[in-house]
């Protein structure tokens, strides 16, 4: 009994123990089912997502703008988007199996069939990471720009890499980075050369000069400079018109440029200078040959238009040395050697040297003392007598300004009247040299000399300023002297450069107010006598360089006799300045001239010494043997009625 109690607890144990086992696996069971469930439903996911990430893939390689390639590291096409096919106009099958080369790459550079075959990606070069842009043909033989870029795909268990190839076309871009190269050579063209003669311009010419000479000191090489300026240019320019100006500016930097070569830089440093740059030379005799050719080729007629141009050149030349060893210094060197040509008359040649180094000092020290001179009352005028050879007197006096440095003395007209022009101080030296004169002229008419006339020289500067005449006319009233007795001489060269201007206007203001107007240097203006009739003038003042040549060159003297005549025929005085010799005075008077001056008639002196010259009776050799015009004609007379 016992026993079976036993077995029946053993047999109820081992039942609930299965009983557990059985509800455990069951457990179990279910718990795998349930995760394996979810891990199906991960995996469907994860597929999902594939297929979303794959059909989003698609989506981007098919619409993408940009080209698509993948090629084997042979080069050959594996597979290519729609946008490449777009791009090139060959579709996909046409191209798969093919390397770029064969038929993207224009016949006249692609690669031979030999290069194309043997060509393979090196990937270990880092080549790859660059981009690169370069000409390709479409398959209807339209060129157009691509950029390349590239990147390698490698795979898992040594599979071969693949080189993924995006392709975009930057024809346009390519079209505008071009025109802006184009704009930025014509903004550079603009900016270094001159866009009338083509020659390098004035930035140019500075940075040329400056490698060139610091090059030189550094070598011990002699670079070389010429200055050049166009002599009547303005006057040219003026008279004839804008258009026959720049013609003269082109034909002039033409043959400039053939004569030089390559010998040198030619370049228009503003309005009508050049300059022509050495890199190296051998001293002043090899530019002196340059420049006379220059020189020779300028002054031959060329023709304008309607118009037979002739017109000349100064030249200053200068090099590198000891004196010179900036660009700075070799340009202001060769323009003290141009000023220095200019001074003497022009149309010629003229080489830096130590004595035109000191006077260029000089020049340099007066413009910076001339603005206090004036202020000071250091300038003051001198008055040069006239004498009228019809009635056989004293005509009047030119007022002739000077300046009493306290250094330097007695300085003439030519040593600071151009630092004036350039300082902007001409209407302050014209005021001086107009109130000197009228003082003068009242000093006269007290002294007992009432018919004497003054003359007064007035730069284009003056006549300009808007009050001048109205200045002028209470400086005469203030004075009680009249208009008529005071004579304006204005240079012809000046004049005529403002012939189109307000400058003409002028002189028929004062000529309206009763005061003369007389042209002064006449002969030596481009226009001359074509314009007389033109300008409001009483008289022209011949140039002394023609009164001096006169007796030694015919065709001067028949110029001289022309001039006088034709003033005759309009009723205009003529007065000749540089009278020295008799026989000149006596050429003039045969010719009909009306007035002398000059040192034969007088030399310039002050007021008091001029008071007292007007008392001597004989007060020159060529006043005291000739005879007044009238008094031969009288004498002509009564031998005809003797006869």
């Amino acid at each position: 009994m016992g026993s079976v109690i036993i077995v029946h607890g053993l047999v109820l144990i081992l039942g609930c123990l299965m009983g557990a086992g059985l509800v455990y696996y069951a457990r179990k069971h279910l718990r795998t089912r349930a995760a394996f469930r979810k891990k199906i439903r991960a995996l469907n996911k994860e597929l999902q997502n594939t297929r979303s990430e794959n059909t989003i893939m698609e989506l981007i390689v098919n619409n993408a703008n940009d080209g698509i390639l993948i090629q084997d590291l042979e080069g050959r096409i594996e597979w290519s988007n729609p946008a490449y096919s777009r791009m090139t106009g060959f579709s996909a099958d046409e191209i798969r199996g093919k390397k770029p080369q064969e038929f993207v790459i224009p016949p006249e550079s692609r690669p031979s069939p030999e290069e194309i075959e043997e060509f393979r990606y090196d990937i270990s070069s880092g080549h790859l990471e660059d981009f690169e842009s370069i000409l390709n043909i479409r398959k209807n033989g339209e060129l157009f720009w691509n950029q390349l870029s590239f990147a390698v795909a490698t795979f898992e268990e040594g599979a071969e890499p693949k080189v993924v190839i995006i392709a975009r076309e930057i024809t346009e871009q390519r079209e505008h980075e071009e025109e802006l190269k184009r704009s930025e050579s014509r903004n550079k063209e603009l900016a270094e050369f001159d866009s009338l003669t083509g020659l390098p311009n004035r930035m140019k010419l500075s940075k040329h000069l400056e490698a060139v000479v610091a090059s030189a000191m550094e070598s011990g090489k002699t670079a070389g400079l010429l200055h050049i300026d166009l002599d009547q240019f303005k006057t040219i320019n003026d008279t004839l018109g804008h258009s026959v100006g720049d013609k003269v500016l082109i034909h002039a930097a033409e043959q400039m440029t053939a004569i030089v070569g390559e010998m040198g830089m030619v370049g228009r440093f503003g309005g009508d200078e050049f300059l022509v740059v050495f890199e190296e030379t051998f001293g002043f005799e090899p530019l002196k040959e340059i420049a006379k050719k220059i020189l020779n080729a300028l002054e031959q007629p060329f023709q304008s238009g309607d118009h037979v141009v002739q017109f000349g050149c100064s030249i200053g030349i200068a090099i590198t040395g000891d004196h010179a060893k900036t660009a700075n210094d070799l340009i202001k060197h060769a323009d003290v050697a141009l000023y220095e040509v200019k001074r003497s008359g022009r149309h010629n040649i003229s080489c830096f040297n130590k004595v035109l180094g000191t006077v260029y000092a000089r020049r340099m020290e007066l413009s910076s003392q001339l603005a206090s001179a004036i202020e000071e009352g250091q300038l003051c005028v001198e008055l040069q007598p006239q004498y009228n050879l019809e009635r056989g007197t004293v005509h009047g006096f030119e007022a002739l300004i000077r300046w009493h440095h306290p250094k330097y003395g007695k300085l003439p007209p030519q040593e600071f009247l151009t630092i004036a022009e350039q300082n902007g101080l001409m209407s302050q030296v014209d005021s001086v040299a107009m109130h000197g004169a009228l003082d003068a002229l009242r000093a006269m008419d007290d002294a007992g000399h009432h018919d004497l006339r003054i003359s007064i020289n007035v730069s284009t500067a003056t006549l300009n300023q808007p009050n001048y005449v109205k200045d002028l006319c209470s400086a005469v009233s203030s004075r009680e002297l009249s208009n008529d007795r005071v004579t304006l001489e204005v240079l012809e060269t000046n004049l005529l450069e403002g012939m189109n201007g307000s400058n003409l206007e002028a002189i028929r203001e004062v000529s309206n107010e009763g005061f003369k107007v007389e042209l002064d240097d006449f002969g030596m203006g481009y226009a001359g006598l074509a314009h007389l009739t033109r300008i409001t003038t009483h008289g022209v003042k011949i140039d002394r360089s023609m009164v001096r040549n006169m007796l030694l060159d015919p065709a001067t003297l028949t110029i001289v006799r022309t001039i006088i005549a034709l003033c005759s025929e309009l009723g205009m005085t003529v007065v000749a300045e540089g009278i020295e010799e008799i026989e000149q005075a006596e050429e003039l008077q045969a010719a009909g001239c009306t007035v002398i001056q000059g040192f034969g008639v007088g030399h310039p002196m002050p007021l008091s010494q001029a008071l007292k010259w007007l008392q001597r009776s004989e007060v020159s050799p060529i006043i005291a043997n000739i005879s007044p015009t009238y008094k031969q004609f009288d004498e002509l007379r009564d031998f005809l009625t003797a006869k």
